[in-house]
């Protein structure tokens, strides 16, 4: 009998769409083995008025998977690793990081404009206080509102009129075969990205041995890297739950640049960082610019 994998993952296209690509990584590795989706309908799904700064550092889209880890009933869970929190299950591990799209922000119009072209007072739907306030800094006389749903959902409120434009990450997009023009990009110092963005993450429960093994076969290390660094940088902030942040680290051969940014509510200043640094001394560094952020405002988790 053929070894049986089942992967537990959201059932929005993208998700599906996540979930496929992480289902025939693997069986180029493993062309013996059946893998199958197991659906999940999490609480982010399910309430799409509630503004997602309003659940805290909760893990709205990954719980529901989880559970399935827990139970035993899926061997995997599929996540876009910027929705997992940097407090997870103690039972449960961020096992592989297989591919990383393009990790910039859209900024998604009827026609495609560019942010410094988009008309004063015009409307724009983002869930994510660290995209509004990176925003705001950048346009200062836009109106931000928030919006919810998945990305097929925010675009198409985008194109009846909704919103005047909406804050989508590339990836997404792209997996999406979505068309970006070029104008419609933020560079990485106009819109420091979501830790993790881009990048795909499997889940995997700590005594699965045999699915630990499997996935990690698959893992990018360079991507591990990277996403590593900006986990810890808002692991350290306590991002996601108080503060918002962003933060990547975009490597250069050994050598990395490290762009992060965290805001404090109740202060007008944003804080971002911009630092080249070794491979080896990432981790480390990230850590480094969280506590001197936290130093600098008197932050407290």
């Amino acid at each position: 009998m053929k070894q049986k994998i089942i992967i537990a993952t959201r059932g929005s296209r993208l998700a599906l769409h996540q979930s496929q690509i992480v289902r025939n990584l693997l069986l180029k590795k493993f062309p013996g083995i059946v893998i199958d989706f197991l659906e999940v309908t999490t609480r982010g799904d399910i309430d799409q008025k509630t503004p997602l700064s309003d659940f805290g550092n909760t893990g709205v889209f990954v719980k529901g998977l989880e559970e399935k880890l827990l139970n035993g009933e899926a061997d995997l869970a599929v996540h876009s690793l910027k929705d997992v929190p940097s407090d997870m299950h103690l039972e449960l591990i961020l096992a592989s990081f297989p591919e990383r799209e393009d990790v910039r922000d859209v900024l998604v119009t009827k026609d495609g404009v560019n942010w410094r072209r988009i008309k004063s007072g015009s409307i724009v739907g983002t869930s994510s206080p660290a995209r509004k306030e990176q925003m705001k800094l950048l346009r200062p006389d836009l109106v931000f509102k928030d919006i919810r749903g998945n990305v097929d959902t925010r675009v198409e409120k985008v194109l009846r009129g909704d919103y005047d434009a909406t804050i989508l990450a590339a990836a997404g997009l792209k997996r999406l075969a979505y068309k970006i023009k070029d104008e419609s990009y933020f560079s990485l110092d106009e819109m420091i990205p979501s830790p993790g963005q881009g990048a795909l993450a499997i889940q995997v429960h700590k005594n699965n041995k045999k699915a630990l093994e499997m996935v990690q076969k698959i893992n990018a290390k360079f991507i591990e890297k990277q996403v590593k660094a900006e986990r810890a940088f808002m692991a350290e902030i306590g991002g996601g739950c108080r503060y918002p942040v962003a933060a990547h680290a975009e490597s250069y051969g050994e050598k990395y640049v490290f762009r992060a940014m965290a805001f404090k509510p109740d202060f007008e200043k944003i804080e971002k960082v911009k630092i080249s640094v070794v491979e080896k001394e990432l981790l480390k560094s990230a850590k480094m610019e969280a506590q001197n952020i936290i130093s600098k405002y008197k932050l407290t988790h």
